[in-house]
């Protein structure tokens, strides 16, 4: 206790941390070597090992996207073809057209490619002849951008997140791990590459939806930008599904959910219908990880007092400005020798 009391000593507390780290890692090496238990004591996915690596087929209609059946890649970057058979991790980033600024900060800082990782954006078609061109010059200039042939709107979402998961599966289909995220978010890089190799497996996961998961939530009718009608969607409840601005995904829930969407009516909330209703018609349930999320206090703490106030964590909070995410990441690697890493 005195020991976790004498913050005025700075080295002191950082030989208290050591002791106190190195006795959580038998509990570390108690889950992860003996029960496989990573996040929950009953957790809804299976961990890969070199045995078990086969790649599922791909049974999906190129050209065809829900209920899109002229569906073609208006932009599509360069495959992961060339990566090896190591691939950890793909990032598919849903981002707006207008969001030039978030799509830079992120390709230099948390969305860096490298040997193990690629990122690449989704949007859809633009409307806007200048703001095009614009875009046509970024994907010229970086490579990294898909977009589809249906309009760039926001009931439109859904066919972006579905598009996402088909580049996946025909493009990109020996990565690991598959992380859609917002383009409004920071992502703890380092220690999630960290989380999917040592405290997940580097061979893959199978039955994987890691996210921060809402637990049946409510239907909103009115007075929201979520406002659906009775003929959207009937009932009062949406199933368990996960807020969709950071979902880890395994490969093969990527193919299943793709098949699922192809067959599926198309209801606009993208997080609601791909790892809600979904997911639950291929029988896989979204695993909370709501403990690895960065709340907007628990960044001020990161922010104004460091990361031991902070506690660990892998994603930063939704609907960040821009600033906020460059001041977040300068945090994130001033402490990248700390327990965030």
């Amino acid at each position: 206790m005195n020991c976790l009391m004498n913050f005025s000593n700075r080295n002191f507390h950082l030989i208290c941390t050591v002791i106190i780290s190195a006795l959580l890692l038998k509990n570390y090496y108690y889950y992860y070597y003996k029960n496989r238990v990573v996040l929950e004591p009953e957790p809804c996915f299976s961990l890969l090992d070199p045995s078990n690596t086969t790649q599922q087929p791909v049974k999906d209609v190129y050209d065809r996207l829900i209920d899109i059946n002229d569906f073609k890649f208006v932009l599509n970057p360069p495959t992961c073809a060339n990566s090896s058979a190591g691939f950890l991790l793909l990032v598919i980033v849903s981002s707006a057209p207008g969001h030039a600024l978030n799509r830079h900060v992120i390709r230099t800082t948390w969305g860096q490619t490298s040997e193990y990782t690629k990122v690449v954006f989704l949007m859809g078609k633009i409307e806007n002849s200048s703001l095009n061109q614009e875009v046509q010059n970024e994907s010229l200039q970086h490579g990294d951008i898909v977009q589809g042939n249906f309009v760039d709107a926001y009931r439109n979402m859904t066919y972006k997140h579905v598009m996402g998961l088909k580049w996946v599966a025909h493009h990109c289909p020996m990565a690991k791990y598959v992380l859609k995220a917002d383009d409004d978010i920071v992502v703890h890089s380092d220690a999630f590459k960290k989380f999917l190799v040592r405290e997940l497996s580097p061979w893959g996961a199978s039955d994987l939806i890691l996210c921060y998961k809402k637990v049946e939530p409510g239907v909103f009718r009115t007075n929201s930008k979520w406002a659906v009608t009775v003929k959207e969607y009937p009932g009062n409840k949406y199933p368990d599904c996960c807020a969709g601005y950071a979902i880890v995904y395994s490969q093969d829930v990527v193919i299943q959910l793709l098949d699922a969407a192809q067959n599926a009516k198309y209801f606009w909330i993208d997080d609601v219908h791909v790892t809600g209703s979904l997911a639950k018609d291929i029988s896989v349930e979204p695993t909370q990880m709501r403990k690895l999320m960065l709340s907007q206090s628990r960044s001020y703490a990161l922010l104004y007092l460091g990361p031991f106030y902070s506690g660990r964590f892998l994603f930063g909070p939704r609907d960040l400005p821009v600033e906020w995410m460059l001041r977040l990441w300068d945090a994130i690697k001033a402490n990248s020798y700390s327990y965030l890493a």
